[in-house]
């Protein structure tokens, strides 16, 4: 298994990932979020504004790493900003995360919709 698939596999099969993004400072600091995983690339959002230190960190630096016990898979950020793509992250969230109440409807919301970054596994990233 690459490590592309090896991380694309823990984020789809994982409910609550581990996400590690760096401060100006260079401390590393974990912070667990959703993810999902749609024909073949990981997405992840901010359900709490502008006032998430770790999506002001992962915007800022465009790079995080997800760990999974001993295993870390180094990623890079994207926004996305297109409809198709946020309409297909929506429903791969409903279907992960289903009986999941307000959160889910939070993270479906178009306020956080509008947070949605393509998350790349830097062995993927062209």
């Amino acid at each position: 298994m690459t490590q592309t698939s090896a991380a694309l596999d823990h984020l789809a099969r994982t409910g609550t990932v581990r996400l590690a993004t760096t401060t100006r400072d260079g401390r590393e600091i974990v912070t667990k979020v959703w993810a999902v995983v749609v024909d073949g690339q990981a997405y992840i959002r901010n359900g709490y504004g502008d006032s998430s230190h770790w999506y002001r960190r992962i915007q800022r630096t465009k790079t995080a790493a997800f760990i999974d016990g001993p295993n870390r898979y180094d990623v890079t950020a994207d926004d996305v900003g297109d409809e198709a793509t946020n309409l297909r992250v929506d429903d791969e969230f409903r279907r992960k995360y289903a009986g999941s109440g307000s959160s889910l409807r939070l993270m479906i919301s178009p306020e956080v919709r509008t947070s949605t970054m393509r998350v790349t596994p830097v062995d993927q990233a062209g």
